[in-house]
């Protein structure tokens, strides 16, 4: 049906199609004469009436060059593609799928490395929490054999991969190294599958790497009460932001867990949380306690705008869609603590994830024992809920031993 439209019916369309969504009517109307409208027009000028795929490639690429002369800004850039890939979206599927521009690579690639890259993800299906180490593992290793003179993979070898990891090993922590080793052996395997490599190199990625564990805080229970206070609960926004945070406070829950966290997924008669797990893909129960309880069903009820999305939690402004991934609940809470005046230092372990931690070592200091905290939190390995003892300060002073019994003569320590 849309291979049939016109053009400028076509762009019509896409416009009612965005407003659907809930972008405001003057956002609308802006994006159909600054994106679509150069789109119509280009295709006018190649005597085409109906969408032409080459047309719109030969757009894409007009804009790329503008943009890496210098002719315009970085966000009209943005705006362009985004019209052109609407367009394109709308005339091959009849319809529309939110979605927020991707982070940009500071590693840039020529045609042919972009190309394998592509390739790479998409004959294979990783997964999504290790998706994006992966690409920028791969996109690290080819910007580096770009910098080394290589523009193609002709005649790179051992040299190089050595080369590459001595390269990382001198600016990474080990357990980063360790990573980088994991990811560039599932590149190789993929690179000498299809040719692109005569060689895996799998003994050249056999290497053990000693990784330092670091033990991060917990959130003092000060800290928390200090950011719940910088809410204000009588807006919209407050109420979502008090409640996810509440989440993650009282339960663990982890933040992409609660950014997809479904109205279906709450059991209000029986007062718990069903969910499966993002990370483990394991199904988890837990109970609805009566302040989060209450703090989930106010923003239902008065702050929770009116959308067809499945997800609890919405984005304030329009389109009222879910959030992408559990970012921007870690950026809304880095927002708090600054508000409240908590210092937050990169690597420094106080982002969303410890308050995961502080409720593995509030329920440790209550002495519940250390299975039912793995089962709580929904970890797979109970080893790994081990690490919420270690937090609880005020049972690890009970195990320090005293000097009764055996006392120096002198009665001093040494």
């Amino acid at each position: 049906m849309h291979n049939e439209i016109s053009m400028n019916e076509l762009a019509l369309k896409t416009v009612e199609a965005v407003l659907a969504l809930g972008l405001g009517i003057h956002s609308a109307w802006n994006e159909y004469s600054t994106a679509y409208l150069p789109v119509v027009k280009l295709h006018s000028q190649r005597g085409k009436e109906r969408f032409d795929r080459e047309v719109a490639t030969e757009y894409a690429r007009s804009i790329e060059g503008r943009i890496d002369r210098g002719e315009i800004s970085w966000s009209h850039y943005k705006t362009l593609k985004r019209g052109v890939e609407r367009l394109t979206e709308f005339h091959d599927t009849g319809r529309l799928e939110w979605s927020c521009p991707g982070k940009v690579s500071k590693f840039k690639l020529n045609k042919y490395f972009e190309n394998i890259v592509s390739e790479f993800l998409s004959r294979n299906d990783f997964h999504h929490n290790t998706r994006g180490d992966i690409v920028w593992v791969a996109r690290k290793y080819f910007a580096w054999l770009i910098q080394q003179g290589h523009q193609n993979l002709r005649d790179v070898g051992v040299n190089e991969v050595q080369g590459f990891m001595i390269y990382c090993s001198r600016h990474m922590k080990s357990s980063s190294v360790h990573n980088v080793k994991l990811y560039m052996k599932k590149l190789y395997r993929y690179l000498a599958e299809n040719r692109y490599s005569p060689d895996s190199y799998e003994g050249l990625f056999a290497f053990r790497v000693s990784r330092e564990s670091r033990m991060f805080p917990a959130i003092p229970q000060e800290e928390i009460a200090a950011m719940l206070e910088m809410i204000d609960r009588r807006l919209p926004k407050g109420k979502r932001d008090y409640a996810i945070l509440l989440l993650g406070i009282v339960t663990g829950l982890r933040a992409v867990d609660i950014a997809r966290l479904k109205l279906n997924d709450i059991d209000w008669k029986n007062g718990e949380i069903r969910i499966v797990q993002s990370k483990t893909g394991k199904s988890l129960t837990l109970p609805l306690t009566k302040d989060v309880g209450e703090a989930i069903q106010d923003y239902i009820l008065h702050g929770r705008q009116d959308s067809k999305s499945e997800e609890i939690f919405l984005r304030i402004h329009a389109p009222f869609q879910a959030f992408a991934d559990g970012v921007a609940i870690g950026d809304m809470y880095d927002y708090y603590r600054k508000r409240a005046g908590l210092p937050r230092d990169a690597f420094d372990g106080k982002g969303f994830h410890a308050l995961r931690r502080s409720a593995g070592r509030n329920m440790a200091v209550s002495g519940t024992p250390v299975t039912t905290i793995a089962q709580v939190l929904g970890d797979s390995d109970i080893n790994a809920a081990r690490k919420y003892i270690s937090l609880d300060s005020e049972h690890l002073k009970g195990c320090a031993l005293d000097f009764s019994g055996i006392e120096p003569e002198t009665g001093v320590v040494q």
